[in-house]
């Protein structure tokens, strides 16, 4: 009985001993196959454990990755429509300054103003470019929305929102990814501050009532108009006579101003300084709003009237600009409005560069973002092949051991499964 139990217990051994160095020669030849030194958890539980969180954190550099290559593809469309509008300003600004030429034929004024209106059109397809998905770029986040469409009367209406549209390249980094149209093409800053001048030829005739505006021959330009609080802002007309002033015997001429205020005279008959220009404070209010004005160009009879507004909508001034295309030359109310509209166009030109210099400022943010996951990505696929790749060489070694081992065990198990107590009778 107890030769019997040794026995079987005996071959059982050699028999488990046989398969395990079986199993290790399978673990190191698939080991040898995959390239992996750890597959499962169990072939190194703690290296399991680093090497899934490395693969998790892969998997979302991964999807930043991903979000980065839309932002990118975004921002330049973007890039590329505001440096089309910039293009656009600066040829609609040669043109308009053709048509300031008085020697200009009417044939050529209609000229200038049918290609005013292709510019115009051209600046509506820009305004209303598409992106690679067939979204609006500069609708907001209303992206199905057409943002740009003209109205009956020729205005051009903003039929987006004010909001931008973001992207997230890192776990707490987000990024504009468009621009709303308001802010490229309707709140263009005003050049001269915060009133727009509005323009009209003066009427001398006597059958016709006297309408306040520009005597004939006139070259009055604004330079500036600003208010220390434009909350506070009412519309402003300014007139300009010249006078004899007699001192010491000597008579010299004067140009004297008079400023209205939402409707009321404010003041009348007070000398301008060209260096100076206009300023104004109401000493009838505590804290009043100062009002700063400069002109040049000034006629005698010449007045002009200001409107607040501290942005313009470039639609408008190029609108303004086709309506006085074909005014006649003699009209220094169209030449003054024609020279606004170029006054406005630099100022969109300013405007559109700034914009387009934030976009390019958003592409290194994301080119510099995009490298740093690349090097973040090359140390964790570094890290994790130090944990998870296979050392090939102690790898073939240990296979030539336990095919050894495993030669020997399957010798000596062929030896001893021959004995029995049948060997000693």
């Amino acid at each position: 009985m107890i030769n019997r139990v040794s026995t079987a217990s005996q071959y059982q051994n050699l028999t488990s001993n046989l398969m395990r160095k079986q199993g290790e020669l399978n673990q190191t030849n698939g080991q040898l196959s995959s390239g992996k030194r750890v597959e499962t958890a169990g072939d190194d539980p703690v290296s399991s454990v680093t090497i899934q969180n490395y693969r998790q954190q892969l998997t979302q550099i991964d999807q930043y990755n991903s979000a980065i290559t839309l932002a990118n593809n975004r921002l330049q469309t973007m890039e590329t429509a505001i440096a089309g509008v910039e293009d656009n300003l600066g040829a609609t600004k040669q043109k308009v300054l053709g048509m300031i030429n008085g020697a200009m034929a009417s044939n050529d004024r209609t000229a200038f103003k049918d290609e005013l209106i292709s510019l115009r059109d051209g600046l509506l397809e820009l305004a209303n470019s598409r992106d690679e998905a067939g979204n609006y770029v500069f609708a907001g986040n209303q992206s199905d929305t057409k943002p740009f469409m003209e109205a009956t009367d020729g205005s051009m209406g903003y039929h987006g929102d004010s909001q931008s549209r973001y992207a997230q390249i890192d776990k707490s980094v987000n990024v504009k990814t468009s621009l709303p149209g308001d802010q490229l093409f309707t709140d263009v800053p005003n050049s001269y501050g915060d009133f727009r001048p509005v323009f009209n030829d003066k009427s001398g005739e006597a059958v016709v009532p006297q309408v306040e505006g520009l005597t004939s021959g006139s070259k009055l330009h604004l330079l500036s108009a600003t208010t220390s609080d434009f909350t506070t802002a009412e519309t402003i007309q300014v007139s300009f006579n010249e006078v004899d002033v007699v001192a010491d015997g000597k008579t010299t001429k004067e140009m004297q101003y008079s400023l209205n205020i939402g409707g009321k005279d404010v003041v009348t008959g007070e000398r301008y300084d060209p260096k100076q220009g206009i300023v104004y404070k109401d000493p009838a209010v505590a804290d009043s709003a100062t009002l700063n004005l400069k002109f040049d160009g000034i006629s005698s009879g010449d007045s002009i009237t200001l409107k607040p507004a501290q942005t313009i909508n470039i639609f408008d001034s190029i609108q303004s600009a086709i309506d006085n295309a074909e005014r006649p030359t003699s009209s220094p109310a169209a030449e003054a409005n024609l020279q606004r509209v170029i006054d406005d166009l630099d100022s969109g030109f300013v405007h559109m560069n700034q914009q387009r210099s934030e976009v390019g400022t958003i592409m290194q943010q994301v080119d510099r973002q995009q490298e740093q996951h690349l090097d973040f990505e090359l140390t964790l696929n570094q890290a994790q092949s130090g944990l998870e790749d296979l050392d090939y060489s102690k790898a073939i070694m240990d296979m030539n051991q336990q095919m050894m081992a495993l030669q020997a065990s399957q010798q000596a198990f062929g030896q001893t499964k021959q004995l029995s107590l049948f060997n000693y009778i």
